[in-house]
C-alpha cells in the first residue's frame, strides 16, 4: 500500500515548485522500504541526487500511472506537507530549526490554506515566536516552555517516523 500522506507531501511540494531530485529519490526509497514497488518507481530509487530533474520526472509519472496513483486536491497536499513538517520537528533538537519549522507551517496555514479554524494554533505560535524573538520585556514564559508548545502541537499532525 503506497503512503498517501507522504505522496501528498511530495505533490505539495511538485505544485509550489520547491521540489528536487532528492524529494523524488527519498519518495521512492521510502516506497520501496514498505515493499511497493513498480517497474519507474525502482528506476527512481537509482537516480543520483544530482540528476536533471526532468529525467527524474518522467519516470515519475509513469510510477504514477503503474501504482494507479492520482493527484490529490492543493488542500489535501498542503496539509500532507504540514505533517511532514511536524514529523521534522519531533526529530529537531536545535531550537532555532524547529522555530523555522513552525514558522514555515504557519506560512502554509496562512496563504495556501486561508487560516482553517483546525490549524490556528499555529498562527499563535507564530505570535509567540515574534514576541520571544523581538520583545525585550520579560514574557510569562521562555523558549523552552513555546518549544514545548510547538512539539505537543507537531504531534497532533505527524504523519510517519
Amino acid at each position: 500500500m503506497v503512503n498517501t500522506k507522504e505522496t501528498n507531501a511530495l505533490f505539495y511540494k511538485i505544485q509550489k515548485r520547491t521540489i528536487w531530485t532528492e524529494d523524488y529519490v527519498n519518495w521512492s526509497h521510502n516506497l520501496l522500504k514498505t515493499n511497493v514497488s513498480s517497474p519507474s518507481l525502482n528506476i527512481i530509487s537509482s537516480f543520483p541526487f544530482d540528476e536533471k530533474i526532468f529525467e527524474v520526472e518522467v519516470y515519475f509519472k509513469r510510477a504514477l500511472n503503474e501504482l494507479v496513483i492520482e493527484k490529490p486536491t492543493f488542500e489535501i497536499c498542503a496539509r500532507a506537507y504540514i505533517g511532514h513538517l511536524a514529523n521534522e520537528i519531533i526529530k529537531e533538537n536545535n531550537h532555532s530549526l524547529t522555530f523555522d519549522f513552525a514558522y514555515m507551517i504557519y506560512r502554509i496555514v496562512a496563504s495556501d490554506l486561508d487560516y482553517p479554524n483546525d490549524l490556528m494554533e499555529w498562527y499563535e505560535i507564530s505570535e509567540i515566536i515574534d514576541e520571544l524573538r523581538n520583545v525585550d520585556i520579560p514574557l510569562e514564559f521562555n523558549e523552552n516552555d513555546v518549544i514545548s508548545r510547538i512539539k505537543n502541537e507537531a504531534g497532533k499532525y505527524r504523519l510517519w517516523d
